[in-house]
């Protein structure tokens, strides 16, 4: 039979291309499981994780993925999941950089076609299994996995106890924590609620505020301490930006808590006011700010003060130069329109959003405050409510907020005045977050809940509570007993988790409740 050779020729060319394609696919496996890497690719598209490597500064919880063969012309998004480890509760981490992102960060290579993605939120000491989805025109999933180097640092696992383990019947309403570790140069630190630690802050960062707005970390270089007046944002996937810088205000310090505002974020701040005479402010002002750190809003507290109280009774309670209001946290009230404000020396008080005038004064009446008839006209009436033992009022409190049923929450440290007001009210040796509803057309005020922990933690300073959805996270970080304590609460204070490690105050001054799912760049 006579065959022509063309006939022979064209289907040997396209099985040589179909081998070649396939032998390629073969390759990219192979040489990625010899590596640090395992990834799967589509012959089809010919997209393929080319390599990954360890973030050079947090090589313990940040790395990057090379993804090649993108159509970058057509480039839409590029996802990653880090997947949870085994028996792990934690939400997975997950997030989608969009190409104005990624060209605007240089991480695309259109010549070479490739792109360059952060992957974050990763196990340390494990082989992290990471999903990713490229979207170019087409969609591609492919699988990778990525292993870090063991943490050494804060909440690490070795120093971590386990008092009740996470449970995984108690549905809590979030999977992240955001501690703000103001010691060591890692702060802050991202833990999950398995008691993994999942995130640290660049080497040499040491601040006391910090906040998750939007995909950024809002957060100062304050050394802990009050120092400083520039504000930076620090993005999970390894950037840094500088934000604001505060000096030219007469900021000489950034400190405490940032808590959300009416419009933006709330910003406590040590200054010499020039719209003041110039005083010197320690602890009594506070900034609202945009993401571009633009004021736009302020509160002086000594003036709000000392309008309320008149010279002579302000005369022998407001100091400029002196820690006498001691702010520590603030946060908005919508329904009342009213910025609540913790004075850690004095009260709690509640001061409006446009006018600037005190609404009302939550605090023990049994502290100095009290003494001046100014105040003491703004002091709510605690009803005895229906708890064991009637209301109690907060005295050396922290981190006020306002829940989803419109009550004011805050974490009671039961610790007295320490600079110098006197009387400086009691001791009540142990710590517990509390509720108040409060009712400022009436001026009564009435505790409805309580987590006292069987009174067996004494946290005198620091410390936070927060909600997130119908669930709790309490955190001792100041305990008498040498231990940060993060407790998680879910329906009816069942315990969810409790976890401690070694530490203090600076370890972990503030703990509150995050999402890490579903983030957008």
């Amino acid at each position: 039979m006579n065959y022509d050779h063309k006939m022979l020729v064209k289907p040997l060319v396209h099985f040589r291309i179909r081998a070649q394609r396939i032998l390629l696919a073969l390759l990219i496996v192979a040489v990625a499981q010899g590596g640090a890497f395992v990834a799967t690719t589509s012959a089809a598209t010919n997209v393929a994780v080319l390599s990954t490597a360890l973030n050079a500064r947090v090589p313990y919880f940040i790395g990057s993925v090379v993804i090649g063969g993108v159509n970058t012309r057509r480039l839409q998004s590029v996802e990653f999941t880090v997947q949870p480890r085994p028996g792990a509760t934690a939400e997975a981490v997950s997030a989608s950089y969009s190409e104005r992102d990624l060209v605007a960060k240089g991480r695309v290579d259109a010549v070479g076609g490739t792109v360059t993605i952060p992957v974050f939120a990763l196990y340390e000491n494990y082989a992290n299994r990471v999903t990713l989805r490229v979207r170019d025109g087409r969609t591609t999933k492919l699988t990778t996995t990525i292993t870090t180097d063991a943490w050494q640092g804060g909440f690490n696992v070795n120093d971590r106890e386990v008092v009740t383990p996470r449970d995984p019947t108690i549905p809590l309403g979030y999977s992240y924590m955001l501690v703000k570790y103001l010691y060591g140069g890692v702060g802050p630190m991202i833990l999950d609620i398995d008691g993994y630690a999942r995130w640290a802050g660049l080497p040499g960062t040491n601040p006391q505020g910090a906040f998750l707005w939007g995909n950024d970390i809002y957060y100062d270089n304050a050394d802990g301490f009050s120092n400083g007046h520039t504000l930076y944002k620090m993005g999970l996937d390894d950037t840094i930006t500088t934000v604001a810088d505060f000096g030219v205000e007469g900021v000489w310090g950034l400190h405490h808590n940032y808590d959300p505002g009416k419009r933006g974020l709330l910003l406590e701040v040590n200054l010499n006011d020039p719209t003041d005479g110039g005083g010197s402010h320690v602890e009594s002002t506070i900034f609202e700010i945009d993401k571009a750190g633009t004021i736009i809003d302020r509160w002086n507290l000594s003036k709000i003060l000392r309008d309320a109280m008149g010279p002579a009774e302000a005369s022998t309670f407001v100091y400029d130069g002196v820690d006498y209001f001691h702010n520590n946290a603030a946060t908005y009230w919508k329904s009342q329109n009213t910025l609540v404000v913790s004075s850690r020396e004095n009260f709690v008080i509640g001061i409006g959003y446009d006018d600037k005038k005190i609404k009302w004064i939550l605090g023990d009446t049994s502290k100095e405050w009290y003494t001046y008839p100014s105040l003491r006209k703004f002091a709510l009436n605690l009803l005895p409510g229906a708890l064991p033992g009637g209301s109690i009022a907060p005295v050396g409190e922290h981190a006020v907020s306002i829940t989803r049923s419109g009550e004011l929450m805050l974490f009671d440290n039961g610790e007295p005045s320490y600079n110098g007001a006197d009387p400086g009210g009691p001791n009540r040796e142990y710590s517990a977050p509390r509720r108040y509803t409060i009712n400022p057309r009436k001026m009564t005020a009435v505790e409805t809940w309580r987590y006292d922990h069987g009174r067996t933690l004494n946290s005198p300073i620091c410390s936070s509570v927060y909600e997130a959805g119908r669930s709790l996270l309490v955190n001792y970080p100041h305990s008498t007993d040498g231990y940060v304590h993060l407790v998680g609460l879910g329906v009816n204070d069942e315990v969810g988790f409790e976890y401690r490690w070694p530490g203090a105050c600076w370890t972990a001054w503030n703990v509150r409740p995050i999402d890490l799912s579903g983030l957008r760049y």
